[in-house]
């Protein structure tokens, strides 16, 4: 079901942003109003194409109106954060549209960082474990700007700044010259290095699944993670079944139902009556809220460390599976 967007004079009136969080807002806005006063100069240097744009041609644009916008709304968030002051979270009400804005700006920001970062990868020296952590806290507010909190179902504003257009795939993954300049919408996702990723134990899941995930991560198809996803569900379902002994049709749910219910279970992982439901409930929240999303819609936006955390969920889900008592009087 598609969520229709608030209208720009929604009011959020109590948002807690992490001050890390806020802090990256007024470097994203500082860049942004850095990229205006760049061009407005390099038009100002150029007698040439300066003399193209007139004072009207000026007011169309709107990069003066954009800048102050910025400065005022980089001043208000600061004083907002002051306002706070040691505190951990920083408690802000704004407007649908100045999400907008919020979300426009820290994107573009990032788009920037992913540039930095691919530039520096490309350097001999450079250590795995610092690409790594580069990529993490990149991931991380990607991820938080794109699909988190209120920043979710917002689109981004459109920016003065925003120019170029998206590259191929293949053209994407190649890291910049030290020395080449790029349009800042041909910033690729970095491709994570991912040092010290969670151990798969489980022999089907590494063979079937890590094999599928690196290929992705080599051909550069990140979109495609969610294929993975979908097959290491397949490996649990089908574990469940052959533990259960259920030949017929059942779902996921049902086979979960079959294996942990308190009442008679085919599996028992615990003699608490308590935690044996609680196993139910973790593996009917896997079929449920995990598979369901890859099995019924396209998640191209899954970042390749939120893919391996899956595949270690399910990794333990099929050792509680490994592990359990089975119940030999089971009816």
């Amino acid at each position: 079901m598609v969520i229709a967007e608030n209208h720009d004079g929604h009011v959020y009136n109590w948002i807690m942003f992490e001050r890390e969080t806020i802090e990256f807002v007024l470097r994203a806005i500082d860049f942004y109003v850095s990229l205006l006063g760049d061009e407005s100069r390099e038009l100002a240097e150029d007698p040439d194409l300066a003399s193209l744009i007139t004072d009207d041609t000026r007011r169309e644009l709107g990069l003066g109106r954009d800048k102050e916008r910025a400065n005022r709304l980089r001043q208000w968030i600061k004083s907002k954060s002051e306002e706070s002051g040691d505190s951990y979270h920083v408690d802000i009400s704004m407007s649908h549209g100045t999400v907008r804005f919020i979300k426009a700006v820290s994107l573009l920001y990032l788009a920037k960082l992913k540039t930095k970062r691919n530039r520096l990868a490309s350097r001999p020296n450079v250590t795995t474990s610092t690409l790594s952590a580069l990529d993490r806290e990149i991931s991380r507010k990607e991820e938080l700007f794109s699909s988190s909190g209120v920043f979710k179902n917002a689109s981004p504003v459109q920016l003065l700044a925003e120019y170029g257009e998206a590259p191929g795939a293949e053209e994407a993954v190649t890291p910049p010259q030290p020395n080449e300049e790029i349009a800042l919408l041909t910033a690729s996702r970095p491709r994570p290095v991912l040092v010290g990723s969670i151990e798969i134990l489980d022999h089907e899941l590494r063979r079937r699944c890590l094999d599928l995930f690196n290929q992705f991560q080599e051909a550069g198809q990140s979109e495609r993670n969610d294929t993975v996803v979908s097959e290491a569900s397949r490996i649990l379902e089908s574990r469940l079944r052959a533990v259960t002994g259920c030949t017929d049709g059942s779902t996921g749910k049902q086979l979960v139902t079959l294996a942990f219910n308190a009442q008679k279970a085919k599996l028992r992982v615990s003699s608490v009556p308590s935690e044996q439901e609680a196993a139910q409930l973790l593996f009917m929240g896997t079929f449920g809220f995990i598979r369901n999303q890859v099995q019924h819609k396209l998640l191209g936006s899954l970042p390749a460390e939120r893919t391996l955390q899956i595949l270690g969920w399910i990794d333990y889900l099929l050792a509680v599976i490994e592990q359990a008592e089975r119940v030999a009087d089971s009816p």
